[in-house]
């Protein structure tokens, strides 16, 4: 008579144990597969659990040098292979372009926190920018916002443009802007009326171009139908016109800082001040823990250079994966 030996608690076989092992629907699916003898399942499942091994990521200066290239083709030469520097390509009120021809099309507020956070940056200046020259500058731009906002309130209440230089010189004298440009100010409050209103009529009958075109000369401050046309198309465009304010009230600022800090955007190329500043945040993303992909990683680092247009980190990861495949 064959005996059946019975297994004591505590002292089942490692096949056993085994076979108890496996927790989730793959590791069950496995285990069947390897104990019914399907070497090519079990081969081919082995494979698809295997975890894959971890990318290792471009160099810091390999990816600053990506990211800067790719952030400048996105700004000045969508398509492109490489960046064509230009300053912004729209007219403004104040009569200066908002951004200097640089790859990333720097304003006058990212080319002054770059030179605040860089010595050797302001050094590429002739003579070379001091801190206190920066710190004055910023103030200057720091200004307009809120003088551009008291101009808003004060038109919407009625107040002239006279009435509010005589009254408002504290908010008006930290920019460094004089009563005409105030004056301004106050007329391109009327014109972004005009445009809001326009841009509420386009439709199949009436384009950008010809709404633009209804605008009495006289009305249009110096802006072409160009850039009429696209402040109608697109109303938000029309910051343009305060980084244009901010850049004016730097250049009117005594010792050419205003043309001392466009020197510096504009040298190498215009890629002098992209260098550290996109070095920075990509040194910052690598020090997190787990390491952001390289996708996240570009996105990460080029929305930080415009922060307020939606998708600009993806549009740039495109551009990446296209002159970097």
């Amino acid at each position: 008579m064959r005996r059946t030996v019975r297994e004591r608690p505590g002292e089942r076989s490692e096949s056993a144990v085994a076979m108890r092992a496996p927790v989730s629907p793959f590791e069950r699916v496995l285990a069947l597969q390897q104990s019914a003898g399907n070497a090519s399942v079990t081969a081919m499942l082995s494979r698809q659990a295997a975890p894959a091994e971890a990318v290792a990521l471009p160099t810091a200066e390999e990816l600053t040098t990506r990211i800067s290239n790719c952030i400048g083709v996105w700004e000045t030469n969508r398509g492109g292979d490489a960046p064509s520097p230009r300053e912004s390509s729209l007219d403004t009120v104040a009569g200066v372009k908002a951004s200097m021809a640089s790859i990333e099309q720097a304003t006058m507020p990212y080319a002054l926190d770059a030179l605040r956070r860089h010595t050797s940056l302001r050094a590429l200046a002739e003579p070379p920018l001091t801190r206190e020259e920066i710190d004055a500058a910023l103030l200057r731009v720091q200004g307009v916002p809120p003088l551009l906002s008291a101009i808003n309130a004060a038109s919407a209440a009625g107040t002239t443009a006279d009435d509010f230089i005589r009254d408002q010189q504290a908010v008006i004298t930290p920019t460094g802007l004089g009563d005409e440009h105030v004056r301004t100010m106050f007329s391109a409050v009327t014109l972004k009326g005009t445009i809001d209103t326009k841009h509420g009529e386009l439709g199949k009958t009436k384009t950008p171009k010809q709404a633009a075109e209804e605008i009495p000369e006289g009305d249009r401050l110096g802006l072409g139908v160009g850039s009429l046309t696209s402040y109608i198309r697109t109303p938000k465009n029309w910051g343009e016109n305060r980084a244009a304010w901010q850049r004016l009230a730097v250049d009117l600022m005594p010792g050419n800082v205003g043309a001392r800090v466009n020197t510096v955007a504009t040298s190498s190329g215009g890629t002098a001040l992209a260098g550290p500043v996109v070095r920075a945040r990509v040194d910052a993303q690598l020090a997190k823990t787990p390491q952001p992909t390289e996708q996240a990683l570009v996105e990460a680092v080029a929305q930080q250079n415009n922060p307020n247009e939606t998708g600009y980190g993806g549009n740039v990861w495109a551009t990446y994966q296209r002159l970097y495949p």
